[in-house]
């Protein structure tokens, strides 16, 4: 593995820490960039550092706050933009070392509520704010045993569930045998979007499906469509942080099967969406009907119904 790629996959999982705010993590060799998505964070890592380092003087001038954590490491915070630099020989030492702990402990307080992520780019993108029902509306329009609905209905209903299960912090299982770039976006947005809440996810495809794509290419297309989508700043929507973050935490399983759900479980309750509908543009770009049923079980039920018939069983015990 390179440098670059092992520095890249350390940020990432740092990353991957629940935040009071929205960070992103750029590496650029001889430091580390941490940006947010507004100015107020500065406040927050000043109080979050002067807790963790309160001997440590700050040196102000103009926009930019100075400290020093440890020897060879330079902390810039620029207040105006809430933007923090890491810079110095050492600075990697301390990225490794403290700044996991740092955001954790940063996060803890409950005085004040986590900043919402529902209006940056990433929720636009997914169109989630557009959405006026909430899950139950949703849920509650699904006739009593299951019913046919429309292809529009059913990737809101898909977008929705998700969303709403990867905010928990469930177990969620995405079974399909066929899937396109387009809906794999879709998800690997919706799990950026939820980062932090201690979510599992699990995507069951075929390697080489009866029609379609393999797997591998419909995953390098992803790749693409993940460094190219741009917020309407003309920005990078993702960044390479972000995108090795997704690519780690889904974790992919290859079984051939013929069956379409999603499903999830928390403790000892679960639920799950079956339909005849592929995860695929074939189906949710034209208007057409397919069959959906919706039911709530038991995490052994959904286990032994749903999850060992297709060879998952060493993770889900």
């Amino acid at each position: 593995m390179s440098m670059k790629k092992d520095r890249r996959r350390v940020l990432a999982a740092i990353w991957g820490t629940p935040t009071r705010y929205h960070l992103d993590f750029f590496d650029e060799g001889a430091e580390v960039i941490i940006t947010c998505n507004t100015p107020e964070v500065s406040n927050w890592w000043l109080e979050t550092l002067k807790k963790k380092y309160p001997s440590v003087n700050c040196l102000e001038k103009n926009e930019i706050i100075k400290l020093k954590p440890m020897t060879n490491v330079t902390l810039k915070l620029n207040k105006e933009i809430g933007m923090l630099k890491v810079t110095g020989k050492n600075h990697w030492q301390w990225i490794v070392e403290c700044l996991g702990d740092l955001l954790e402990e940063g996060s803890l307080e409950e005085t004040e509520t986590m900043v919402s992520m529902s209006s940056n780019s990433v929720s636009r993108f997914l169109q989630l704010d557009k959405l006026e029902e909430d899950i139950q509306d949703l849920l509650d329009m699904i006739p009593d045993g299951g019913g046919i609905m429309t292809h529009d209905f059913i990737m809101k209903l898909w977008k929705t569930l998700l969303n709403d299960w990867f905010g928990v912090g469930a177990c969620v299982y995405v079974v399909t045998p066929n899937i396109d770039s387009e809906r794999l976006f879709q998800c690997m947005l919706l799990m950026i979007r939820n980062k932090g809440t201690g979510f599992k996810c699990t995507l069951i495809t075929p390697a080489s499906p009866l029609h379609g794509e393999k797997f591998e290419k419909i995953l390098e297309k992803t790749k693409r469509r993940m460094k190219e989508v741009k917020t309407p700043q003309h920005k990078r929507l993702l960044s390479d942080v972000k995108i090795q973050w997704v690519l780690d935490s889904l974790d992919v399983r290859h079984e051939n099967f013929s069956t379409n759900f999603v499903a999830a479980y928390k403790n000892e309750e679960a639920e799950v969406l079956t339909t005849t509908a592929h995860f695929h543009k074939t189906h949710f770009h034209f208007n057409q009907r397919d069959n959906v049923c919706y039911n709530q079980l038991s995490t052994s039920d959904l286990k032994r119904n749903y999850l060992f018939p297709l060879g998952i069983g060493s993770n889900v015990i």
